[in-house]
C-alpha cells in the first residue's frame, strides 16, 4: 500500500520559482508576542489548578501507602492468579520449545535460554534493553553476574522485577562415534547394531531430527571394551551380588542392565568397581506393565505400546558421589575455572540401546534366570555368552558454557527469598522432559505477572529460574547453588521444584516433611484436571491409566491371577527362561515388576512416618532440587504426573518425547500442565504471601521417629557381641528426637501468637508515612547532583538504610536487629508520623471535599493569519477574567464534624511485634539447615544433610537418617555405627536450641 502521508505530500502543486525571503512588519512580531503571553498565562493558572489540587490531596493522605490488611485478599488474588494458566497458551508454549532439539550447550539451547528471558521480561513488565545494547548475560563469578543475585537481598536493592542470564562452563561431552558387534572368534564381526532410532514418519519431528542427537550416555567414557556379555537384571548392587553368587566373575566382561530400579550411572559405577569392559543398558518392554506389543497393542506412532528402537539417552554421571560439573566439586565452574580431574564420571564405556538390539544379544546368552523354588521366583544364573561383544563409544569431552535464565520479583521482605525452578535443556526434543515443566513455569511467569499489573507486590522477594544442563548430572543448579551457597544459606524459604509435569496418569509429589501439610492442602485447592465435580488434584494420586484391563479377583483379593509361564510361550520376553505372570482377563504382565509399583503405591500413600502421616514422601535425588536440599539445607518439593502401568509407556529420553506423543497419550488438551502450574503457582504464593511462613516443623520431629524405626530395623543386619552401647546410643536419639518434637510445639505456639499480635497492631497503625510531600525537592537538578556525587564517591547517607524502608511490611525482615537498632528505627518513623500528622491535621479518617475551582473561560478564537504582505488590523485581545479561588478548609482540633480515630499503637511496639514474627519465620525455614553437617556422609562428602539423602546405590531413591543407615547396611561397622549415632545426637541438639523461643 502506497504510504498516504507521502502520497499528499506529492499531490501539492508546487511553485516553479524560488520565494525571496522577506523581513516580517512589526506589528506581525507584536502581535505574535501578544499571543505567546496569552498562552502563557492560561498555561500558568492550568498549572497552578492542579498543582494546588495535587498538593492537597498529598497533605491529606500523605504517604498512605497499602498495609497487609488493605491490600488484595488472599481468595481474589489466588482466584486471579488460578484464572491465568489455560491449555490454550500451554499448548502453543509447548509446541514452540519442543518442535526442535535443544541439548545443553548447544545454539538452540542458547536461543530458549533468550526466548525464557524475553518472555518473562514481557510478562514481568521489564523493559528490555534497546536493540543497539546487548541483552543482560553475564559470566558467572563477575561483579555483574554476582551482583544480580546478591543485591536482591540488599536494602538498596533493585524494587521492580528483574532478569537475566548466568553463564557457567561445565565440562561437558558430546557424541562422536559409536559400534556395537557381535565377535567371531577370529576378531570378525557376526552381526552389527543398528543404534539409530527408526524415526517413524508418523512422528513427524522424530521423524525430522531421528539422527541429530544420536543415542549416547552424557559423561561416558571415551574408549573401547570386548569381552563376553552377562545379564545382570537392573545392576542393582544386589543384583551384582546375585551374579556374583553366582560364580560368575565380571572382570573382563560385558555388562547388559535394564533400565529402572536405580539412577543409570550407578549401573555402571558397580561393573566399572567389578572389572568389567564395559556396559549396555535397554528399555525392556516388562516395565512397561499392560501396555506392550505382546498384548496386542501396535507401538508407537501408531499405537500406544512401546517402539522398540526407541533409545533413553541419559547421563552416566555417578551421581552418588556428587552432582554437578564434575572437574570443579563444591566450588562454581567459572569460565577460569581451576579444575581437578573428574572422580564421579566412568573409566568403562557404556551405550543406551533399544530393546530390538536387546533382544538379540540376550539370545547370546540363553538362560539368564534359574528357578529357585516352585514358586516362581528366579535368580540370575550368571551365564555368559559363548560370543564375545564389541562396544565403541568415542565421544568428544570439553569446557562448554550454559545459560541459566534468572528473574525475581523483589517484595517487601527482601531478605526472604522463595524460589521456583525448572530445567530446560533436554536430550532431543523433550516434550514431557522438561518442556511439560518448563510451560508449568512460564504459565505460573504470566499468572505473577497478572498479579503485578493488578497492584500486587510479593510479600518476600521470588526467584525464577530455568536451569540448564541438568540432565547431564544437575548441573546449572548445582553451579548457581554453590556460587551462591552463602547467600542461599541466609536467605532462601524453600525451594520449588518441577521437571516432568506430565508424562503419565498418576500425580505425585514429594518433598520435605516441613512443606507436607501446605503441598496436601493446596492439591485440596486445586481441580482435576479431568474437570470432574468434587474431584482435586490431591485425588489424582489414585489416578491409574486408561488402558487398566477388568479381570478376575485372584485368592489374595487382588486383581488378576499370579502364574507361571515358561520359555515355550512366544512373545517378547521369548528369551527369558521362566516367569511369574499377573494375568488379567486376556491380558499378562511380568508379576514382579506390577508388585514393584504397587508396592512403591502403597508405600507413598499410607506413608505416615512418626505418629502423624501426610502421604508425601521423602525426597532423594534426580532433579534440581538436590543442590538445595542435600547441600545447603533448604526445604524442597517436587511434583509431576508419572506413568502407571495401565499408561502408554513414556519413551523417556528419546526421540518419541515428542510433542505428538505428548498431545496424543500423555495429556490430550493439556489441562495437566494447567493443573501442575496451577498447584505450584499456589505454593509459591502461599509460601511468599502468609506473614508467617507455612512450614511445619512439628510435622518433620514427628517423622524423625519413622527415621530411626527404619534404623533399628536394620540392626540385625550388623553382628555386635555386646549391644548394649548400641542400645544406649539409639534410647539417647530417641530422647533427642522427642526434646526435638516438644521445642517444635513451644514454637508453633509461639508463630500462632506472634502472628496474632502483630495482625492486631498492624490493624490500627496509620499509614505508612512517606516522603511524598518533600519529593518536589528530589527533582531538582541540585539534589540529583548532589545523589549522583555521593553514588560515585562511595559516600553514604546516614539514613541510606532507613530510607529503604517504604512499607509497615518491609519491617518484618528484620529478625536480627538489637534493642537499639529498633529504637533508633522507631524513633525515625515517630518522627516522620508526626511530621506527616501535622501536614494532614489529627486523625482525619478521609480528606475533605476539595471545592471546585471556577472553570478558566475559552480562549477566544483568533483570526486567520492572512497571507504576507497584506496583513490585516489585529483585534483587540479581549480580558479574560481573573478566576478568584476559593479558600479550602484544611482540618483543625476543633471540627467536631470530623471523626477521631483511636490513638494508633506507639511505633516501637510495632516493631518489636514484627520482629517476633520475623524471628518465628526465621526458626521455621532454617529448620532444615540444621540437618547440615559440613563434614557430610562418608565417602560422598558433598552430601551434608544427615537427615535425608539419595541412598548411595539407588541415585534417585532417598534414604534417611544416610550416613546412619550406610554405617549399618554398607560398612557394618558398630564403631561406625555409633560415631554416626553420635553426630545425628550433636545435630538435633543444636536444632533444639535453634528452635528456642
Amino acid at each position: 500500500m502506497m504510504d498516504l502521508e507521502k502520497q499528499s505530500y506529492r499531490s501539492l502543486k508546487h511553485p516553479t520559482h524560488a520565494l525571496q525571503p522577506r523581513k516580517p512588519p512589526a506589528s506581525y512580531i507584536r502581535f505574535v508576542a501578544g499571543f505567546l503571553f496569552v498562552i502563557s498565562g492560561l498555561s500558568y493558572f492550568a498549572t497552578l489548578r492542579s498543582h494546588f489540587h495535587n498538593e492537597f490531596v498529598n497533605l491529606i493522605q500523605e504517604g498512605w501507602s497499602s498495609s497487609l490488611v488493605a491490600t488484595m485478599p488472599t481468595e481474589v488474588k489466588e482466584q486471579l492468579f488460578l484464572s491465568v494458566p489455560n491449555a490454550g497458551n500451554a499448548t502453543a508454549s509447548a509446541k514452540q520449545y519442543s518442535k526442535h532439539p535443544h541439548l545443553a550447550g548447544s545454539l538452540e539451547d542458547y536461543h530458549d535460554a533468550l526466548s525464557v528471558l524475553e518472555f518473562i521480561q514481557t510478562e514481568l513488565g521489564i523493559t528490555p534493553p534497546p536493540p543497539s545494547h546487548e541483552q543482560p548475560i553475564y559470566n558467572a563469578g563477575t561483579p555483574k553476574s554476582r551482583a544480580r543475585t546478591i543485591a536482591l537481598t540488599s536494602r538498596l536493592g533493585p524494587r521492580s522485577p528483574q532478569a537475566w542470564i548466568d553463564v557457567y562452563y561445565p565440562y561437558l561431552n558430546t557424541p562422536l562415534d559409536r559400534s556395537l558387534d557381535i565377535v567371531h572368534e577370529d576378531g570378525n564381526s557376526v552381526w552389527t547394531a543398528d543404534l539409530r532410532e527408526d524415526g517413524d514418519a508418523g512422528d513427524e519431528d522424530a521423524a525430522k531430527y531421528r539422527d541429530y542427537i544420536p543415542p549416547w550416555h552424557g559423561l561416558s567414557a571415551h574408549g573401547e571394551g570386548q569381552g563376553k556379555l552377562v545379564y545382570v537384571n537392573y545392576g542393582t548392587h544386589e543384583d551384582y551380588d546375585e551374579v556374583l553368587a553366582s560364580g560368575q566373575n565380571l572382570t573382563g566382561k560385558v555388562v547388559i542392565a535394564r533400565y529402572g530400579g536405580i539412577f543409570r550411572g550407578l549401573k555402571i559405577q558397580r561393573a566399572e568397581e567389578l572389572g568389567a569392559a564395559a556396559v549396555l543398558i535397554y528399555s525392556d518392554p516388562r516395565d512397561d506393565g499392560f501396555v506392550t506389543v505382546e498384548n496386542g497393542f501396535t507401538p508407537y506412532p501408531d499405537g500406544p505400546a512401546r517402539n522398540p528402537t526407541s533409545v533413553q539417552r541419559g547421563s552416566a554421571m555417578y551421581l552418588s558421589l556428587y552432582p554437578g560439573d564434575p572437574t570443579t566439586p563444591g566450588k562454581p565452574a567459572y569460565d577460569k575455572a581451576e579444575r581437578e580431574e573428574a572422580r564421579n564420571t566412568p573409566r568403562i564405556p557404556s551405550l543406551p540401546i533399544s530393546w530390538a538390539n536387546a533382544e538379540r544379544l540376550l539370545k547370546e546368552i540363553g538362560d539368564v534366570y534359574v528357578n529357585s523354588g516352585d514358586d516362581g521366583r528366579r535368580m540370575l544364573s550368571g551365564k555368559a555368552s559363548e560370543r564375545k561383544i564389541r562396544v565403541v563409544n568415542h565421544v568428544d569431552n570439553k569446557v562448554t558454557p550454559i545459560w541459566n535464565t534468572m528473574a525475581a520479583i523483589p517484595g517487601h521482605i527482601r531478605n526472604e527469598v522463595v524460589i521456583v525452578g525448572c530445567h530446560r535443556d533436554a536430550w532431543v526434543m523433550g516434550a514431557a522432559d522438561p518442556v511439560s515443566g518448563t510451560i508449568a513455569l512460564l504459565e505460573i511467569v504470566r499468572g505473577l505477572g497478572t498479579l503485578l499489573r493488578n497492584g500486587w507486590k510479593p510479600l518476600r522477594t521470588i526467584l525464577i529460574a530455568s536451569w540448564d544442563a541438568e540432565e547431564y548430572g544437575l548441573v546449572g543448579s548445582t553451579e548457581y547453588g554453590e556460587d551462591f551457597a552463602e547467600w542461599i544459606s541466609e536467605h532462601a524459604v524453600a525451594y520449588l521444584n518441577v521437571d516432568v509435569s506430565s508424562a503419565g496418569s498418576h500425580w505425585d509429589a514429594v518433598g520435605s516433611p516441613s512443606l507436607a501439610h501446605l503441598i496436601k492442602k493446596t492439591a485440596m485447592d486445586v481441580a482435576h484436571p479431568s474437570g470432574e465435580e468434587g474431584k482435586t488434584l490431591w485425588d489424582a494420586r489414585n489416578d491409574e491409566g486408561p488402558y487398566k484391563p477388568f479381570g478376575p479377583v485372584g485368592p489374595d483379593g487382588k486383581l488378576g491371577l499370579v502364574n507361571l509361564r515358561n520359555s515355550g510361550l512366544q512373545g517378547v520376553n521369548s528369551t527369558i527362561a521362566s516367569e511369574r505372570v499377573l494375568e488379567i482377563g486376556n491380558l499378562h504382565a511380568d508379576a514382579d515388576v506390577i508388585e514393584a509399583y504397587d508396592a512403591r503405591r502403597t508405600e507413598r500413600m499410607n506413608h505416615k512416618e512418626g505418629r502423624s502421616g501426610t502421604e508425601i514422601g521423602p525426597m532423594g535425588s534426580g532433579s534440581d532440587f538436590t543442590v538445595f536440599l542435600q547441600h545447603l539445607g533448604v526445604a524442597s518439593s517436587d511434583q509431576g504426573f508419572g506413568g502407571t502401568p495401565y499408561d502408554a509407556p513414556y519413551h523417556y529420553h528419546s526421540i518419541y518425547d515428542s510433542m505428538r506423543w505428548q498431545e496424543v497419550y500423555a495429556d490430550p488438551g493439556f489441562k495437566k500442565h494447567v493443573a501442575i502450574a496451577q498447584h505450584l503457582g499456589l505454593l509459591v504464593l502461599r509460601l511468599t504471601d502468609s506473614i508467617i511462613v507455612p512450614m511445619n516443623t512439628t510435622q518433620y520431629a514427628l517423622e524423625l521417629d519413622g527415621y530411626l524405626d527404619r534404623v533399628e530395623y536394620l540392626l540385625p543386619s550388623i553382628a555386635v557381641e555386646d549391644d548394649v552401647p548400641l542400645t544406649r546410643a539409639f534410647s539417647t536419639l530417641r530422647q533427642h528426637i522427642s526434646r526435638l518434637q516438644e521445642a517444635s510445639v513451644l514454637l508453633d505456639i509461639e508463630k500462632v501468637e506472634a502472628e496474632e499480635h502483630f495482625k492486631e497492631l498492624l490493624s490500627k497503625m496509620p499509614s505508612f508515612p512517606t516522603s511524598t510531600v518533600r519529593c518536589g525537592s528530589r527533582n531538582t537538578f541540585a539534589y540529583r547532583l548532589k545523589k549522583w556525587i555521593m553514588r560515585v564517591f562511595g559516600v553514604q547517607h546516614e539514613h541510606q538504610e532507613l530510607s529503604a524502608i517504604h512499607s509497615w511490611e518491609d519491617l518484618l525482615a528484620n529478625h536480627d536487629l538489637d534493642e537499639e537498632e529498633i529504637k533508633a528505627i522507631a524513633g525515625w518513623l515517630q518522627n516522620r508520623l508526626h511530621r506527616a500528622s501535622a501536614l494532614r491535621g489529627p486523625f482525619v479518617s478521609k480528606p475533605p471535599t476539595i471545592p471546585d475551582i471556577p472553570d478558566i473561560p475559552d480562549i477566544p478564537d483568533i483570526p486567520d493569519i492572512p497571507d504576507i504582505p497584506d496583513i490585516p488590523n489585529i483585534p483587540d485581545i479581549p480580558n479574560i477574567p481573573t478566576p478568584s479561588l476559593p479558600s479550602i478548609p484544611l482540618p483543625t482540633s476543633t471540627q467536631a464534624s470530623l471523626p477521631k480515630l483511636p490513638s494508633p499503637p506507639p511505633v516501637l511496639d510495632f516493631i518489636r511485634a514484627a520482629k517476633r514474627v520475623s524471628r518465628a519465620n526465621h526458626k521455621l525455614f532454617s529448620f532444615e539447615r540444621g540437618f547440615i553437617d559440613e563434614s557430610g556422609i562418608k565417602g560422598r562428602e558433598w552430601y551434608k544433610h544427615l537427615g535425608v539423602a539419595p541412598g548411595k546405590w539407588l541415585g534417585y531413591g532417598a534414604t534417611t537418617f544416610p550416613a546412619l543407615t550406610e554405617a549399618i547396611t554398607i560398612s557394618k561397622n558398630l564403631t561406625e555405627v555409633l560415631s554416626e549415632s553420635g553426630r545425628l545426637v550433636d545435630v538435633l541438639a543444636g536444632m533444639i536450641e535453634d528452635l528456642k523461643v
